[in-house]
């Protein structure tokens, strides 16, 4: 099972896009990060100017063809923005371990759904089992009875009952390869197996120990488990971005400062020196060299009343985590109590189903001997047959849906069973 999950985890295709969103958000951090560097553009630009068009050396009108260019290098830098930037990168970094979380959480769920498909697998396997080994009586049942009818032991009437359950469990048994089949088929899905492989599982692995050993009390449990659930983080995470968007937005009702510089040059055929001669291309970098600095300051005043519309949608989101964090918790906390309750709910039905299955077995030789020597019909003896058929389902189911509760608190107690 462990190997099963184990393959699940390295080629489910939606485990493969937690992972590419946990890359995005890291991307994310590395940005909020780098915004708060200056930004540095630079720009060139050359044209050919032809016919009546503006002198961009004089500004004058001129009626002739001339060529020009211009470079132009800018920086900026916010100096002040409302702590808007620092908090944008606590979200980014938030957001991102929520989406560590949710990576983890879906890994969780898919080891489960593995788990669960497994153990069909593991259950169908069983069912069919069963079915040869009902068919296997019957087959053998069929051959003596006419055997005892030949020699007038028997009527005919008990090899038509006989015949008739024995096309019956044929049936059962197709039933039974076609839901196995159905079974495999989806844990090849969850593992993203090549369509061709199916697993094949052995049903005995392993038996129950006692369950004392393994059950916690549910309120401890859940109080350490709460500590390291996936789930939970990942709520949390969610919880402490809304309240930097809270922040973020609030910072909008703060002035922004800014500095910025830039320097700027061109050259301009229609720029000529007293003899009519255009003046070089050096001369006119150094001679048309514009530079500048400067800060600004920009106050809101009324904005459309957006950035207090933003603000209350921020909190209101961050109320909406709060709530869900305790939703989250909470529904840990009942699934805890409910999978505890149930393991041993299954452990009892399993003791008991076992029990049973022997009393059964003894029932079914004690029926056969009876049946042999002519003390009960057939209608009796199958009627025990199939009891015991059924009570080896049920023995087989019992322990299968203990072992998956037994796994699930494993899980609760911080082992990653699957690792």
């Amino acid at each position: 099972m462990n190997k099963c999950i184990q393959y699940a985890l390295d080629n489910n295709l939606a485990n493969h896009l937690y992972t590419l969103d946990e890359q995005s958000a890291k991307i994310d951090v590395s940005q909020s990060k780098l915004n708060l560097l200056p930004s540095i553009s630079a720009s060139s630009s050359a044209g050919l100017s032809i016919g009546r068009s503006v002198d961009p050396n004089t500004n004058g009108i001129v009626n002739k063809e001339f060529f020009n260019n211009s470079e132009n290098i800018n920086s900026s830098l916010t100096i002040f923005r409302g702590f808007i930037q620092m908090n944008r990168i606590a979200y980014s970094k938030f957001r991102l371990q929520a989406a560590h979380w949710q990576k983890i959480n879906n890994q969780d769920d898919l080891a489960f759904n593995v788990l669960m498909a497994y153990y069909d697998v593991a259950y169908y396997q069983g069912v069919v089992d069963i079915a040869n080994e009902q068919l296997k009586l019957s087959e053998f049942n069929l051959n003596k009875t006419k055997k005892q009818i030949e020699v007038g032991l028997k009527a005919k009437t008990d090899l038509a009952e006989i015949q008739s359950t024995y096309e019956k469990e044929k049936l059962n048994r197709i039933q039974a390869e076609n839901k196995l089949l159905e079974a495999q088929l989806k844990l090849s899905q969850q593992m993203n197996l090549p369509g061709s492989k199916l697993i094949g599982i052995d049903v005995h692995e392993g038996e129950p120990a006692a369950v004392a050993n393994l059950l916690s009390a549910a309120d401890s449990l859940y109080g350490s488990f709460a500590q390291f659930s996936p789930f939970v983080k990942m709520a949390e995470a969610e919880l402490q971005a809304a309240s930097k968007s809270v922040a973020i937005a609030r910072g909008q009702y703060f002035p922004s400062v800014s500095v910025g510089a830039s320097m700027s040059t061109g050259y301009y055929e229609t720029n000529r020196d007293q003899d009519g001669k255009i003046i070089p291309f050096g001369d006119q970098f150094d001679n048309n060299m514009n530079k500048y600095v400067g800060a600004s300051i920009s106050i809101p005043i009324f904005g459309k009343n957006q950035a207090r519309s933003e603000l209350h949608k921020a909190k209101i989101a961050e109320d909406q985590a709060k709530t869900q964090v305790e939703q989250y918790r909470q529904q840990v906390y009942y699934e805890l109590v409910n999978n505890s309750r149930a393991m041993q709910a299954y452990f009892r039905e399993f003791v008991q189903s076992e029990k049973q299955v022997e009393a059964d077995q003894l029932s079914y030789q004690a029926a056969q001997r009876k049946y042999d020597e002519g003390l009960i019909d057939i209608i009796e003896l199958l009627t025990v047959k199939n009891r015991l058929a059924e009570d080896k389902a049920q023995q087989l189911l019992s322990r299968l849906q203990w072992e998956i509760k037994s796994k699930v608190l494993e899980f609760y107690k911080g082992v990653r069973f699957w690792e």
